[in-house]
């Protein structure tokens, strides 16, 4: 009891050291506490940073793809304009060329032959077109779709209209065939010439 009312009597001069340590304590606690919160935002903000880094890398690798497709494409477009949507007058004839050797291949006959063009405003392009009549066979006209597909010539399918024999007994079919194509201009001489129709542009 002593030791004890002898600390109690001389707290004046234990109790300010014993303060200061109390505070610094707290200071301490504090500090670490502001510390390890600032440590956990700038721990998220980095990652929060690499996840937008990752992300706009991404981004640039895609725009980089895009841009590479976006040139091909360009690219085969003007190919495609310069080889298969050249002038009427380098191109017309050889379409037409393939267009009957390819038809008369399948075993059928062109007749009453007709064409048109059409002036697009839009694209700057002729569209021209050709119908024929031909006869024969189902397997002969779906010979003559195959064989106009698999031409190098840029050809556009239109349609077929079908039209019964009047023989009932008959397997042969008639069929009006459509196909068209784009030339990059329209030369008035040539299409003088074939007796081509111009029809008015819906542009």
């Amino acid at each position: 009891m002593n030791g004890r009312g002898a600390w109690l009597r001389l707290w004046y001069l234990w109790a300010p050291p014993a303060a200061l340590v109390v505070a610094n304590v707290v200071w301490l606690a504090g500090v670490r506490g502001t510390l390890l919160g600032r440590g956990s935002l700038l721990a998220r903000q980095v990652t929060s940073t690499q996840a937008e880094v990752a992300k706009l890398e991404s981004q640039e690798r895609e725009l980089e793809r895009d841009s590479q497709a976006l040139a091909r494409l360009q690219e085969n477009l003007g190919a495609l304009r310069r080889e298969q949507m050249a002038p009427m007058r380098e191109r017309l004839i050889p379409f037409l060329t393939d267009l009957f050797k390819r038809t008369e291949a399948s075993g059928l006959r062109p007749d009453r032959v007709t064409y048109s063009v059409q002036r697009e405003k839009k694209s700057g392009l002729v569209y021209f077109s050709a119908h024929f009549d031909v006869k024969g066979s189902y397997e002969q006209i779906r010979r003559c779709v195959f064989e106009l597909e698999s031409s190098p010539q840029f050809i556009l399918l239109e349609g077929l209209a079908l039209r019964g024999s009047d023989a009932a007994t008959s397997l042969e079919v008639g069929v009006n065939l459509g196909v068209g194509t784009y030339f990059a201009d329209v030369d008035e001489g040539l299409m003088k010439e074939l007796g081509v129709r111009e029809v008015a542009s819906e542009d």
